[in-house]
């Protein structure tokens, strides 16, 4: 038994000794890796950058190939960019003229940065040029973010794991993801001009900040805080030695503050000066506080109580200041940098503009750059009682656990995470393709009016439009896709592409060039047959991913899963339920033609008596058909009944089922509608 308890002790301290070398060995080749990772910190944040730039640029562009890029802002830029470059008009665009008569995008926003912009552009005259110079400019602005935190926390790992943090951060990408805008470069000056700032190289400071101040008027109030933060911060230390260097970090902040505020006063002379219909005051998104900057100030300060607890109503107010702190594990909150953050964080929660307070659009550039740097100051405060390498571990541990929590977030909130296969799904179908090819008939120098969604791909000309009425200018092209719910909305207070469209067909002046799955090509005195049709056809059910789809009317129905259907989601009346409309909608438009609409439904009574109907014109009855149990040919088994009808011009359509008997059970899966003939 003695020699049995040897023969396990030796063994136990065996495989001791071996995991000790295991131990051992693993350590070793950690920290070689460490230095490794350490040694090669720049260029693995350049193999960063191009990893995310190639990444979001092929992103947006499919975004843009699947008609989820816009007028505003793609549309307007790219238009800016190409008049400026072949038509000798400088940043000439169309779809603000009545409210920017020039035309001139400065008339709108002053942002002289688009100097820059247009040469970048020139090389391959695009959109999808602009969407990749976007994505790169973000992505760049790791660069100042690695060095600002290796300089403040002394540690390249540090560094390269906040660089990281950075590239994930999910408000981050929403800029990227929302068309092209000049607020992109906002994070990439403001982090560049900081750092110079921490080095005391003045001049490259100044250069960044005024690089910053050129992208749009509101960059200068930046400017202001970030002077304000800087006499704040200088004014807590003392500097023993007076020299050239102490006063010139002295005098800096007063001149950044001098030059923000004069380009600010420039900035609104300019675009006065330019667009008449320019006010000096502010835009009608705090109209809630007053119409100036000084009447809003006056109102905030006098009125304390209406407007706390306007900061935080609705609750996407505080869901945004959590998506936006929550991935930086809420560290900026307790840096004196955060001073920087404030100029957005109080205009947008002083706004009753949705997109402001959204991390979906370019606002949150204003103050990306601001919260990185005040969480790399945050670590640098945490730690700041340890020394050597506990302080160094802690820091990392610190850095690895906000790089999995942004991570995290990313993936639940960022347009690229969850949402990407969800709600903001992107798919190719074929009817995007057709889309594609209708486009392709528009000739390069036509005049065109079109929607939203479309108009950046036909942006570069002089002559494009958004489709409304009165049309100022009468077109060569007139393109739309009733299956977009961009085709039921208006800008700027005018009539939508709809109802445009129903005025200008009344004309007899445009013929139908093309019809493809509800894409039509209307072309100028056109009076010859359909070059190029492609029939109709579309699937409602209560399910519907888009603003088409079928509604249960209240009391009178109701829907529920059911796994036999194809929609998985079915419309149902019960015998409980009152006689009535059982469903209503979808309210789509269609174009003259021969039609059918299919209705798959099931029953379980035999004393059904239903009607199902298409009609237009708000309720006007095309045709319709009624159902009783005898055309049923099984009870509780989804069947398909038809109704033909023919329609001439535009329509707004719906397709109904109404109930007329009592203690009666029906089900609805889905309406087809087919195109048999234009």
């Amino acid at each position: 038994m003695f020699k049995c308890f040897r023969e396990l002790y030796e063994t136990r301290e065996s495989s001791l000794k071996a995991l000790k070398r295991v131990n051992e060995e693993l350590a070793k080749k950690s920290l070689r890796l460490t230095e490794l990772v350490e040694k090669k910190a720049g260029a693995i944040i350049w193999i960063l950058i191009v990893i995310y730039t190639a990444y979001f640029s092929g992103y947006t562009l499919l975004m843009h190939y699947a008609f989820r890029t816009y007028a505003w802002d793609l549309g307007i830029f790219t238009q800016s960019l190409w008049t400026t470059l072949n038509e000798g008009k400088l940043f000439y665009y169309v779809v603000e003229l009545p409210v920017n008569p020039s035309g001139s995008f400065l008339g709108t926003h002053f942002s002289p940065i688009l100097f820059l912009v247009l040469p970048v552009y020139a090389l391959f005259q695009s959109p999808e040029t602009l969407l990749i110079f976007q994505s790169f400019i973000l992505a760049v602005g790791a660069l100042p973010v690695y060095w600002i935190a290796k300089e403040q926390l002394n540690d390249k790992l540090s560094g390269l794991g906040l660089a990281c943090v950075y590239l994930l951060y999910p408000a981050l990408h929403g800029v990227n993801c929302f068309d092209f805008h000049v607020e992109a470069f906002i994070p990439l000056f403001f982090l560049l001009s900081f750092h110079y700032i921490d080095k005391g190289k003045w001049l490259k400071a100044l250069f960044f900040t005024l690089l910053m101040i050129s992208t749009i008027e509101f960059a200068p109030i930046l400017v202001m805080f970030l002077a304000a933060y800087l006499l704040i911060k200088n004014r807590t230390k003392r500097d023993s030695v007076k020299n050239k260097k102490s006063i010139t970090k002295k005098l800096f902040p007063a001149i950044l503050m001098i030059t923000a505020i004069a380009w600010f006063y420039t900035a609104f002379y300019v675009m006065g000066s330019i667009n008449i219909l320019k006010t000096s005051g502010l835009p009608g998104n705090w109209t809630n506080w007053g119409s100036s900057l000084p009447e809003v100030l006056k109102y905030i300060i006098t009125h304390p109580t209406e407007v706390i607890p306007f900061t935080v109503i609705p609750t996407e107010k505080v869901y945004y200041l959590l998506s936006l702190l929550a991935p930086l594990l809420m560290l900026p909150t307790i840096s004196i940098e955060i001073l920087t953050a404030l100029p957005w964080l109080m205009m947008a929660s002083l706004s009753d503009y949705t997109p402001y307070y959204s991390t979906y659009f370019q606002y949150s550039a204003f103050l990306i750059g601001q919260l990185f740097v005040a969480t790399i100051f945050s670590v640098r405060k945490m730690f700041s009682a340890h020394d050597g390498q506990r302080k160094l571990k802690l820091q990392r541990e610190m850095i690895a656990l906000m790089i999995l929590t942004t991570l995290l977030i990313s993936v639940m909130i960022s347009p690229v995470g969850l949402p990407a296969i969800g709600s903001r799904n992107l798919t190719i179908t074929q009817h995007t393709e057709l889309v594609h090819s209708i486009l392709k008939l528009v000739p390069d120098n036509a005049s065109i009016a079109t929607q939203n969604d479309i108009f950046p791909h036909v942006a570069q000309r002089e002559n494009v439009y958004i489709l409304t009425w009165p049309m100022s200018v009468r077109v060569d092209f007139i393109l739309v896709d009733v299956k977009s719910h961009h085709f039921l909305v208006g800008f700027l207070s005018t009539l939508s592409p709809c109802e445009a469209l129903e005025k200008t067909i009344e004309t007899g002046k445009y013929g139908l060039f093309a019809s493809a799955d509800g894409v039509l090509l209307f072309k100028k005195d056109y009076d010859k047959p359909v070059g190029l049709f492609v029939p109709y056809q579309n699937l409602f059910n209560s399910d519907t991913p888009s603003v088409f789809h079928l509604l249960p009317v209240y009391r009178s129905s109701r829907v529920v899963v059911d796994l036999s259907s194809y929609s998985r989601r079915i419309i149902v009346h019960e015998p409980d339920d009152l006689p009535n409309l059982v469903w209503v909608g979808p309210y789509t438009y269609i174009f003259a033609g021969e039609y059918t609409a299919v209705f798959r439904m099931k029953t379980k009574s035999e004393n059904l008596n239903f009607t199902i109907d298409a009609a237009a014109d708000s309720g006007r009855i095309i045709c319709q058909r009624i159902l009783n149990s005898s055309n049923f040919k099984a009870f509780d088994t989804w069947q398909e009944f038809a109704l033909n009808f023919r329609i001439d011009g535009l329509k707004q359509m719906e397709f109904r089922g109404m109930c007329e008997s009592s203690n009666t059970s029906v089900a609805l899966d889905y309406v087809k509608i087919v195109q048999t003939g234009p």
